[in-house]
């Protein structure tokens, strides 16, 4: 076809193909139809006055001179507009395959913007024999004729069997701010100048929120810290804090800001009229708090039976475990309660549906007994066939500060230690026994300790709760034995009540917010607020009262009177509570119970007795007591500063990075740079501030740091 074409004379005014010319020279059209239009209007003229004169003379030349008028600005037009596209003409004639240069090869058939304008829609033809496949062929059109003419134009058809491509005038590109021009550069620093960036602006246009990047650097990063590498660089390069959401598969990556974290975020109430059933047991969880995502973490017990809950003084550690024992006591569950401390949970030994709160020594251990044999008989009832799991109301167990416990338990047990009993209370094995098999029998325990050292709990214990939540700043010991990793949580903010780590859906460590519950015992009375919060959380019904621990009837051994043994102890009545000389006869917070309870509920409760003076536990043996000075702790649990390059670095490790002030990070990850591979890069978290960032530096720059002691094995 394209040789018949070629072969073909070519036809007065078509259009002939000839790369190597120019086009000819313009005419200014309109004049000489304006003149022809004047000169007609005279000779009218001429004849009319030849005749006689009349009023049509003056209507003549008017109209004449107003059509002259209109044809010569039309060529004037014609003439400028022409001239306008002409540069355009010859920027494209190359890639048509001219054998001459025409105009006719580029008309615009729309104009816009004003007297002249510019051409808003544009048809080019190009000769048969163009190979239009390539799809270079069409983008060097438009960007030879965008850039002639001084305008953005794109493709609106393109008709390859008519040789007939149609471009039309872009609409206006909103201009780019700096915040998204060097978001744009940060990304393509980072995964190549190939990558395509498509940014989403806030609603002011001002700052970037959101990026879609496509790739083509899926083999590299493959690589999990690569991709970790990348978003450290995001979030210490850009403002705010950055996540990220890679598709391997599909070559693409969302970068995000994330939302900024709460300081503090109320206990929701969430009552319940229903009856606890089987069902409505398995789907129950437990809130824990909202990520850093937003999402909120639980702790749903019928999966991950027992919760371990590690922090020091002031992290939060107690508000969480009211959270935990008010959103029980409100799905009906029975609650009891192992007050290490003695006072932190003063305050709910009258809440509803909280049976009992042990705070001195005889009584905890009662409570673990009893807690055993209920776990006991369950499983015997099990083994006979006589009741099955769903026949078991839920019992949650509550144990905090688990450390002061145990080492209240040992000395107290040398005093009451019957004879010929085992030199190690039993009470501490029994607890070994709740974690190992008690799920089963529909009993769960929220353990609290400040650190979960091997002294307090072994290894094996330790693996048995699945849950876990650590709050405040953890040291690297105690980062390691929670989370496997000197460095999750040794750099939460000090400042940041109830911020801590937990473990997600997948079973990784994210940042959270824990939910705050008020504790009535040291709630101001003013703080009207408060108290009405407290009050939505209390059970609409009281299900499982108050019981109280009997003290062993005494023996007597002639005229002398036996003090209990640990024996007697274990084995001591739990019945109904009655108040107490020393207690009030009406809880703190009130709630209404129904008019009649079932015959098989009864009341839990404490009857108080004191602590002989011998095993009286004082303040400052207490081993979850923490030290005055939270930096000397820390610093104390490192060896002593050394020098070394940034090879030399491990995670979890501390470093100095201002030598003036004295500000110490965190390493979390040390990778070589992968812009410069001459470097390495550094992620850390300040000490002070909790907050992230990078560090770049050479690899045979000396830096000082010094590294955590040795944990002792757990196993």
């Amino acid at each position: 076809m394209a040789n018949r074409v070629a072969q073909r004379p070519a036809r007065p005014g078509a259009a002939q193909f000839n790369p190597l010319g120019v086009l000819p020279r313009r005419q200014l059209t309109g004049v000489l139809p304006g003149l022809v239009v004047i000169a007609v209007a005279v000779v009218l003229t001429g004849v009319n006055m030849q005749t006689h004169f009349t009023d049509a003379i003056v209507g003549i030349w008017g109209v004449s001179v107003l059509i002259a008028g209109a044809l010569i600005a039309s060529g004037i037009r014609a003439f400028q507009r022409q001239g306008r596209l002409d540069p355009g003409i010859e920027a494209v004639l190359p890639s048509l395959g001219a054998q001459r240069p025409a105009r006719e090869l580029v008309r615009a058939v729309k104009w816009s913007r004003g007297w002249v304008g510019v051409p808003r829609r544009v048809v080019i033809r190009y000769a048969a024999h163009v190979d239009d496949r390539d799809a270079r062929f069409v983008d060097q059109i438009v960007a030879s004729f965008s850039r002639r003419v001084g305008e953005e134009y794109r493709v609106l058809k393109h008709v390859p069997r008519k040789c007939a491509l149609t471009l039309e005038l872009a609409p206006p590109v909103a201009p780019v701010s700096r915040a998204q021009t060097r978001a744009e550069q940060v990304v393509k620093m980072l995964l190549g100048e190939t990558a395509s960036v498509d940014v989403t602006l806030d609603d002011a246009g001002a700052e970037v929120r959101r990026m879609k990047v496509r790739h083509d650097m899926g083999p590299r990063l493959a690589i999990p810290a690569r991709r970790m590498q990348i978003e450290k660089v995001v979030s210490s390069m850009l403002p705010g804090r950055w996540r990220a959401r890679w598709d391997l598969e599909g070559d693409e990556v969302v970068f995000e800001i994330r939302p900024p974290m709460p300081d503090m975020v109320l206990h929701v109430p969430n009552p319940s009229t229903n009856e606890l059933t089987h069902a409505e047991y398995k789907a129950f969880k437990i809130p824990i708090g909202p990520d850093e995502d937003t999402a909120e973490q639980s702790w749903q017990p019928s999966v991950s039976p027992h919760c371990l809950t590690i922090g020091g003084t002031g992290s939060g550690k107690t508000s969480f475990q009211h959270t935990v024992l008010t959103h029980l006591a409100q799905a009906r569950w029975r609650v009891w309660v192992l007050d290490g401390k003695r006072i932190e949970f003063a305050g709910f030994k009258s809440w509803p549906n909280v049976e009992l709160v042990a705070a001195q020594v005889e009584h905890q251990v009662r409570m673990l007994h009893a807690a055993h044999e209920l776990m006991e008989q369950r499983y015997t009832q099990l083994e006979r066939g006589t009741a099955r799991l769903e026949d078991f109301e839920p019992l949650a167990l509550i144990i905090d500060e688990y450390a002061t416990f145990k080492a209240r338990v040992q000395r107290w047990y040398k005093t009451v230690k019957p004879k010929g009993g085992p030199t190690q209370a039993p009470v501490l094995e029994l607890l070994s026994d709740l974690a190992r098999l008690a799920r089963s029998a529909k009993i769960h325990m929220l353990l609290g300790i400040q650190r979960p050292d091997v002294e307090f709990l072994g290894g094996e214990m330790r693996d048995n709760f699945g849950a876990r939540l650590s709050l405040g700043r953890l040291s690297p010991q105690g980062a390691m034995m929670m989370w496997d990793s000197p460095a999750i949580g040794v750099a939460i903010p000090r400042n940041r009540r109830g911020r801590g780590v937990t473990l997600n859906a997948d079973s990784l460590p994210v940042e959270v917010q824990t939910y705050y519950t008020p504790d009535p015992a040291k709630l101001d009375k003013t703080d009207t607020a408060e108290w009405e919060h407290l009050q939505s959380l209390m059970p609409l019904e009281v299900t499982h009262p108050r019981k109280m621990i009997l003290e062993p009837t005494p023996l007597i051994s002639g005229d002398e009177e036996l003090p209990p043994t640990y024996d007697d102890w274990s084995r001591a009545r739990i019945v109904a509570w009655v108040p107490g000389e020393d207690e009030p006869e009406e809880p703190m917070v009130t709630a209404v119970a129904p008019p009649a309870l079932p015959s098989n509920v009864v009341a839990l409760g404490v009857r108080r007795r004191p602590i002989p003076a011998d095993v009286r536990f004082t303040p400052s043996e207490d081993p979850d007591v923490d030290a005055d000075d939270d930096d000397a702790e820390d610093v104390g649990r490192y060896m002593e500063s050394t020098e070394g390059t940034a090879a030399d670095l491990v995670v979890g490790d501390q470093l100095l990075t201002d030598v003036t002030l004295d500000v110490w990070a965190v390493v979390e990850s040390v990778e070589p740079d992968i812009v410069d591979d001459d470097c390495y890069a550094i992620e850390i978290r300040d000490l002070d501030s909790g907050e992230e960032g990078m560090l770049t530096v050479s690899d045979n720059e000396l830096l000082t740091y010094r590294r955590p002691e040795e944990v002792e094995d757990a196993s």
